[in-house]
């Protein structure tokens, strides 16, 4: 089929700000938006025409945190019985990112965007971390989400706890791929941070006096309550006020998680605005407990890593904090609009439905049965499509994914399972021998 010009035809057309036909049509032309509406309006002879059966048709989802190198994870026993945040930490996730190689970041990240795809998310921001691989790491998982075909903003994990050298390693891979994809209309970057509880007081001047002006920072934030106690514990009033102390809080910020604040940090974050991403199935699994929706009335979703189904996350963030205020509005804002706000910052053409906005576009594998409205349909993403399988996924107007098969027939041969398989047993066995410190143990 001709993929520069065709028709997704008979779905419920939604972008959840006014946008909605019951029986629509979405007409791509070059990777564009060119038009939305019923199919009878449109001019279609001589245009293949997609049937999608009922499905939900939406923009493209975006996950607004995800750690693709996760992908590899299921499986390892940590080191010990992580029982605490910090553990969970040096137990998992610390000699698992230690144990990362070429290899191993390829492999994830390729599995981990595929995993995305086939749930209708078509740009991801990743926040990466591979203590004993620095330099090119970033190009690495570039190679990978190209393969795939997906839209990214990719950040590597800077932190002391391999010593304060690999922090300037760290910050000259970051600047290096922001500076190289700054006019790219597919991949961005940003500058990755881990969390103020690894990083001096030295290490966040350092970045606070190098970091480009317009360079935005990625960052966990008051995830738990070890890294709220440490900023205190330096003289600080909290996580927020610490990072802003250093200069590095802007509007085009992303501050992961936020769950312990100080009155301080609240009053930070209603006057500068960075955007605040809430990981409902994260907090739930490390019991760091969850970010008040009182105090942060507008806020973002993200996986964490916990997989790539954006429409799950939006189902937990709804059972996991049934008390929250303003609980439909917030959700709807944090899944559409909010969304397509901050994304813009990276790739300007990213629109939702506007016509002549970069055709995006997610087809979830949902038919709803019952009266599907714009009132109610964040209902029907919850309680209906419950997960967000994708039955097509397009990016940039190419199709990735459709009906059960990617496009690219390299991306379903078997042999793609088998090398993958290889990398993560490989990654497996070199996190036995390795304690949270990537020291053999």
């Amino acid at each position: 089929m001709d993929q520069n010009r065709y028709i997704i035809s008979n779905g419920v057309v939604a972008d959840g700000r006014g946008v909605f036909f019951y029986n629509g049509s979405v007409l791509v032309d070059s990777g564009r938006i060119a038009s939305v509406g019923p199919l009878d309006d449109m001019e279609v002879e001589g245009l293949p025409v997609l049937d999608v059966g009922g499905r939900l048709i939406l923009p493209g989802l975006v996950n607004m945190h995800h750690h693709l190198y996760s992908h590899f994870a299921p499986g390892l026993a940590p080191h010990g019985p992580s029982e605490g945040f910090v553990e969970v930490l040096e137990d998992l996730w610390w000699p698992l990112d230690a144990s990362m190689d070429e290899s191993s970041v390829y492999w994830s990240s390729l599995c981990g965007a595929m995993d995305s795809v086939r749930h209708g998310v078509t740009t991801f921001f990743d926040h990466h971390a591979s203590m004993n691989l620095s330099e090119g790491a970033l190009d690495v998982i570039d190679r990978a989400v190209e393969k795939v075909g997906s839209r990214a903003v990719l950040c590597l994990e800077m932190s002391d706890r391999l010593g304060r050298e690999r922090v300037k390693e760290q910050f000259e891979e970051n600047v290096r791929f922001w500076s190289a994809h700054r006019n790219d209309t597919a991949r961005k970057g940003m500058l990755g941070i881990h969390a103020n509880m690894t990083l001096s007081d030295e290490s966040m001047a350092f970045l606070g006096r190098q970091k480009p002006e317009e360079m935005s920072i990625h960052v966990h934030c008051g995830e738990g309550r070890p890294d709220y106690d440490f900023c205190v514990e330096k003289g600080y009033h909290g996580p927020v006020h610490r990072l802003d102390s250093f200069g590095l809080i802007s509007p085009g910020s992303l501050l992961v998680h936020c769950i312990h604040l100080s009155e301080r940090d609240y009053r930070i974050l209603e006057d500068i605005s960075p955007a605040v991403v809430t990981n409902p199935e994260s907090n739930a699994n490390n019991r760091v407990g969850r970010m008040d929706r009182g105090r942060i009335g507008r806020f973002l979703l993200g996986t964490d890593g916990m997989s790539g189904d954006m429409v799950a996350s939006l189902r937990s963030a709804f059972l996991l904090d049934r008390q929250a205020p303003r609980l439909w509005e917030g959700l709807k804002d944090a899944f559409f609009d909010g969304r397509y706000d901050y994304v813009r910052r990276f790739f300007p053409d990213l629109r939702g439905f506007e016509v002549g906005a970069a055709a995006d576009i997610a087809v979830l594998d949902y038919v709803p049965l019952t009266p599907v409205s714009e009132d109610n349909l964040l209902g029907h993403l919850i309680f209906g499509a419950k997960g967000g399988n994708s039955f097509m996924t397009v990016v940039d107007g190419k199709i990735l994914w459709h009906d059960g098969n990617f496009t690219d027939s390299d991306l379903n041969d078997v042999s793609l399972i088998s090398e993958a398989r290889k990398a993560a047993f490989s990654l497996h066995g070199r996190f036995e021998a390795l304690d949270w410190n990537g020291h053999l143990r």
